[in-house]
């Protein structure tokens, strides 16, 4: 008997073929698969130690702060420094901690802490009402600008209505039905005393009036309140810091032509970053030192704001911390009152 069953080696080829492709495409997959699983892995490890990393930084920004209060009061316990103006840095060979926002830096354990020291009452009080200070930072262009009087007045109107008991609308005012029409379901106005300063900005127009900081705050207005308790360690100061004026505050406040302020920004500015400090008040002309004296604050309040800028140490992130106290003095042991004490 023939055998017709013969073997043809090119008979399956194609379906040879088709398998090695499917295989392939297999293995194709699951590289991708393990590659997205790497991939995922380290992005995970990344995030987390990005987390860790600012968590830690809060938990050092907070232990730097507290060494820098004990610093500053011993500071002031010791020297008692008043005139910040004519501060010679020259004259110490100790570290020395006073409110000129020059940049600073702490070893907190092996971590450098980027940090300044401010006026904390370096801003304008508005305890007693906003009028006055809408006033005092408007009142040169007001004088020349009709439109931006009629906005001051709406606006002091508005703040009015903010701020009293009753629902009686003044002339271009706002009460709880017009509120409504800008947001639904908003709770304004307060009707009473504002509890922090930023609810200016409630208020339409206010953040025109009192713009934010480069960091998004409403640091040239005082937190409220702060003047309203004695405190042996207090002093009155209802002017602005002239360490942190700006160029709004020299013109419209203090009446300053363009050169003059430009010259003060810039000398204070040097101030501030020169690797070798020098006294301000010999930088600037005797007249011009003069007017600033008059309309701003140049001597010690008493009073801190201390901005922790960098708590990690290197490059990567950390968190920022803003707190504003009175001296406690180094025998305090009531506890210190923080105007201010924000993490963000």
């Amino acid at each position: 008997m023939k055998n017709i069953c013969k073997y043809k080696p090119d008979e399956f080829n194609g379906e040879s073929g088709v398998a090695l492709i499917a295989v392939l495409v297999m293995l194709t997959t699951v590289s991708l698969l393990v590659m997205s699983m790497v991939a995922y892995s380290q992005l995970s490890s990344f995030g987390i130690r990005n987390d860790t990393g600012v968590l830690r930084s809060r938990y050092v920004a907070e232990g730097a702060l507290n060494r820098i209060t004990w610093l500053l009061a011993a500071d002031s316990n010791q020297y008692n420094t008043s005139d910040l103006l004519n501060f010679d840095y020259s004259e110490y060979e100790e570290e020395r901690f006073i409110a000129d926002g020059r940049p600073r830096e702490l070893d907190y354990y092996g971590v450098k802490v980027k940090y300044r020291i401010e006026n904390g009452m370096g801003g304008i009080s508005i305890d007693n009402g906003v009028r006055s200070a809408v006033n005092n930072l408007t009142r040169t262009r007001a004088a020349n600008e009709e439109d931006l009087s009629e906005a001051i007045t709406i606006f002091n109107n508005r703040y009015t209505d903010y701020t009293d008991s009753n629902d009686m609308i003044a002339q271009d005012g706002m009460e709880e039905e017009e509120y409504q029409e800008l947001e639904e379901d908003v709770k304004l106005p307060r009707n009473s005393r504002l509890q922090f300063r930023e609810e200016l900005w409630f208020i339409p127009d206010g953040i025109k009036f009192f713009p934010p900081d480069r960091n998004g705050r409403l640091s040239w207005i005082n937190p409220l309140y702060m003047q309203s308790s004695n405190n042996r360690n207090r002093r009155s100061n209802q002017k602005p810091d002239l360490f942190q004026a700006n160029y709004a505050l020299l013109t419209n406040y203090a009446n300053l032509s363009h050169e003059n302020a430009m010259e003060t920004l810039h000398t204070i500015k040097k101030y501030k970053n020169s690797a070798e400090p020098f006294i301000l008040a010999d930088e600037l002309d005797a007249l011009l030192v003069g007017t600033l004296r008059n309309y701003f604050s140049t001597t010690n309040s008493g009073c801190y704001r201390i901005t922790i800028e960098n708590a990690a140490g290197d490059a990567s992130s950390s968190a920022r911390m803003d707190a504003t106290f009175f001296n406690p003095g180094i025998s305090n042991d009531s506890g210190i009152t923080y105007y201010d004490w924000l993490i963000y």
